[in-house]
């Protein structure tokens, strides 16, 4: 997950909270980047009815998540 911090009159793009990806001095900009980094940005999961591995967004939601129960229950 992707977050944006205000250090130092700095506006900084972290993941996780924990580590720097970017500084940007205009806020816009970097809520601009959290965001595309958020859709560009893949995690590999395991799809309950068929076992095999999906790749989808980090920020993906729970209902659109083929992991987990509430997808396959709607």
């Amino acid at each position: 997950m992707f977050t944006v911090e205000k250090m130092n009159g700095v506006y900084l793009v972290m993941k996780n909270g924990n580590e720097m990806i970017n500084a940007h001095r205009l806020k816009r900009d970097a809520l601009a980047e959290a965001f595309y980094l958020g859709h560009v940005t893949k995690k590999t999961v395991t799809s309950l009815m068929s076992g095999k591995e999906v790749q989808i967004s980090v920020n993906t939601p729970l209902a659109c998540d083929p992991s987990s129960e509430t997808y396959w229950s709607m």
